[in-house]
């Protein structure tokens, strides 16, 4: 694909944007509760209209979602600490990601929903923010955008860059020079693993422009009051001696099959606590209808966990790390069934053992650096899971050896945030 026709193909598709930004923004209105923070100008920010004044000559960040979000904290701070009179300005590819950085984000910044690629709506963005330096948080390979910034000799880095297989796979056989060409206007590419660089070799990405730094996830904060808050919710749940496992970012037909492993585990272990974590906030009420409600509890409604309760819905948002904590076994979800898996770090971090089913081709590489030293456990289905779960619920010498396998897993590939300031330092200097 060329340029041209790019951008004729986005102009076609012009309506259908429109709508399904419309009904995205809408959507995350309706749905949100009182603790949950307004997206301002959710909809016209995307066609690069909002009336804020931005302050200027700073930093853009660009990332999606909520788990690319959640990664950038770290980063985020240190580029505060670093450059405290550079504003940071912070969009967002979805609404959820958005909700988290509005809400959760650790420094000061300004934030709006990233613009469509249309050069009307880039420009007239860029033309509001005017940042020093453009980072943009894994592939996203935005040719107008990257166009605009190439044109205004306004340097951009490609960081915690990765392709999924799928993507690359797309790329090659559709992207063509269109993507060529947006690659090498780039400053730098900042690779997370070396088949990452491979891939973007592959693509005619000029191989000067890519380093492999690592992945911006394996740097995460751990907050200073987490022990002391998981501990408490055990107290206060009256659950200090239970043993609890949590399934984290589950998807559709997903909860069954922990309900399903859980109620194995049950036969062995009586008194054992599933907490679950649905992926998406829209679904909770969905999920909740799933629970038997006199052996369940709902975080959202402030339900107490007793003697009877069995699982735990932890059906809030910004929590995940204290439910990492408070558990003896951490499970991922987005993997038992086949979306391609989540983040396996957090629990890692917090030296928990790391389960995961067998469907993780959105997170390959990271996936081969844990099973290579046997620090993910694979589960192929809800009865395996259900067996490993018992396994270890029963075996605590076997728990604490999964546990610190993860954790080393984890800890020999940090420090790619420093990597990346220093490359940051190049660029501002």
């Amino acid at each position: 694909m060329n340029a041209l026709l790019y951008r004729l193909l986005l102009w076609l598709a012009f309506p259908l944007v429109l709508y399904k930004a419309a009904k995205r923004c809408r959507k995350a209105e309706q749905t949100r509760d009182e603790q949950t923070p307004s997206i301002p100008h959710c909809l016209s920010a995307r066609f690069g209209f909002n009336p804020t004044p931005f302050k200027q000559n700073g930093i853009w960040v660009h990332a999606v979602s909520v788990g690319e979000t959640r990664s950038i904290f770290p980063l985020l701070k240190s580029l505060k600490e670093t450059y405290p009179e550079l504003p940071i300005t912070l969009t967002s590819g979805s609404t959820q990601g958005a909700i988290q950085a509005l809400k959760f984000a650790p420094v000061e910044l300004q934030h709006q929903m990233i613009p469509y690629d249309y050069p009307f709506a880039v420009n007239r963005f860029l033309n509001q923010v005017q940042p020093k330096l453009v980072i943009m948080i894994e592939t996203e390979i935005w040719p107008n955008l990257y166009q605009a910034c190439a044109n205004r000799n306004i340097p951009l880095i490609l960081a915690n860059a990765r392709l999924k297989n799928k993507s690359f796979q797309a790329y090659l056989k559709y992207g063509g020079s269109l993507v060529k060409n947006a690659l090498n206007q780039t400053h730098l590419i900042a690779a997370q693993f070396e088949q990452d660089k491979n891939n973007l070799e592959a693509l005619g990405t000029d191989t000067a422009k890519i380093k492999v730094l690592g992945n911006l996830k394996f740097d995460i904060e751990v907050p200073n009051d987490l022990v002391e808050k998981a501990k408490y919710w055990r107290w206060e749940s009256q659950a200090e001696q239970r043993f609890i496992w949590v399934a984290a970012s589950t998807h559709k037909h997903e909860e069954e099959l922990m309900l399903q492993a859980h109620q194995a585990l049950l036969k062995h272990q009586p008194d054992a606590l599933l907490i679950l974590v649905p992926r998406h906030t829209d679904r909770f009420a969905e999920v909740a209808q799933l629970l038997e409600p006199s052996t369940a509890a709902i975080r959202s409604k402030n339900e107490t966990v007793t003697e009877s309760t069995q699982v735990y819905l932890a059906d809030t948002i910004g929590e995940l790390m204290l439910w990492f904590q408070v558990s003896n076994v951490s499970f991922i979800g987005g993997s038992l069934v086949n979306f391609g898996g989540h983040n396996i770090l957090e629990p890692a971090a917090l030296k928990k053992p790391v389960l995961s089913g067998q469907y993780h081709k959105n997170l390959q590489a990271l996936y081969d650096s844990f099973k290579q030293d046997d620090a993910v456990i694979i589960s192929n289905d809800a009865e395996e899971l259900g067996q490993q779960l018992i396994a270890l619920a029963e075996n605590e010498s076997q728990r604490n050896e999964a546990a610190e396998k993860a954790y080393e897993c984890f800890k020999k590939q940090t420090g790619a945030l420093q990597r990346l300031m220093d490359e940051v330092h190049q660029v501002l200097r």
